[in-house]
């Protein structure tokens, strides 16, 4: 189901709205165990991200907060006015750059497979060799980048269906909004300073066999923010949503109802936050 928005989505179920944004470079396709898997009093949307999917670019060259702030438009365009967000890799970077700005529509976070912090310089550069390597090669560069690395080897073993299921998303997305992103999270803030100041329920998940975030980096985000919940999931990697998405959809189901208890009322927007929502042409 989507409807007539600046964002492309699907979404099942009716109750509590629960926001699932992808990471880089998929689409809302990677959700759909949840889609499907998450019923019980849980509205589940799971949009595309400008520059994905079917959502159309955000013009110019787009930091992270203008995507966080297109989610928010969009938020509110199919009437949504507090629901719990979860950001899977980037989406988690845009998830933490939407509650700098949008707390007061969060009753809950869930942070997976992401971190807070910004790339180092040598991970920047790395960034901007990727973003010609597009240029030259369109996405096949980003796969033969990321792939490797996204599944745990029994997911390689076991299901080698999934992970040229993923090849396949992951070649269908734009060369625009594939550089966009990169180009973004090249330049994305430090977000440690807000983790202290989260005060909705947060789950922090990650794969046991992750190689592209650190535990390390995992550990230090839950312990910064109050009373959040931390779990590993065993057996996955980078894409614990498809790899273990049991396990994962019953930690989400739970967030959204605690989430459902939370009593902190939501406070307005600031006027000037508005005006800076970056809206499509």
């Amino acid at each position: 189901m989507k409807s007539n928005s600046s964002l492309h989505h699907e979404e099942r179920g009716e109750g509590i709205p629960l926001v699932l944004v992808h990471g880089f470079p998929f689409d809302h396709t990677i959700w759909r165990e949840q889609l499907d898997g998450i019923r019980e009093g849980v509205r589940v949307i799971a949009p595309d991200l400008p520059g994905f999917g079917n959502s159309a670019p955000l013009p110019g060259e787009p930091g992270m907060q203008d995507y966080a702030d297109q989610l928010a438009l969009w938020a509110g365009q199919i009437g949504l006015e507090r629901f719990v967000l979860v950001g899977h890799s980037m989406g988690g970077y845009v998830a933490l750059a939407f509650a700098r700005r949008h707390a007061h529509m969060l009753s809950g976070l869930g942070l997976v497979c992401t971190r807070p912090d910004p790339d180092t310089e040598q991970a920047r550069q790395g960034r901007y060799t990727l973003i010609e390597a597009v240029r030259d090669r369109g996405p096949q560069a980003v796969v033969d980048a990321m792939l490797p690395r996204l599944f745990a080897p029994r997911t390689k073993e076991a299901n080698p269906e999934l992970v040229e299921q993923v090849r396949e998303l992951m070649l269908r997305q734009s060369v625009e909004g594939i550089i966009s992103a990169v180009r973004a999270m090249a330049s994305r803030p430090d977000s440690s300073p807000l983790l202290e100041k989260i005060d909705v329920p947060t789950l922090v998940a990650s794969g046991s066999e992750d190689p592209i975030i650190p535990q390390e980096a995992v550990d230090l985000m839950a312990a910064a923010i109050p009373g959040a919940r931390q779990e590993k999931i065993e057996g996955a990697a980078h894409m614990p949503m498809m790899e273990q998405p049991g396990n994962l959809n019953e930690m989400l189901r739970d967030l959204a109802r605690g989430s459902a208890t939370n009593p902190r009322p939501p406070e307005p927007p600031d006027p000037q936050d508005i005006a800076n929502v970056r809206t499509r042409p």
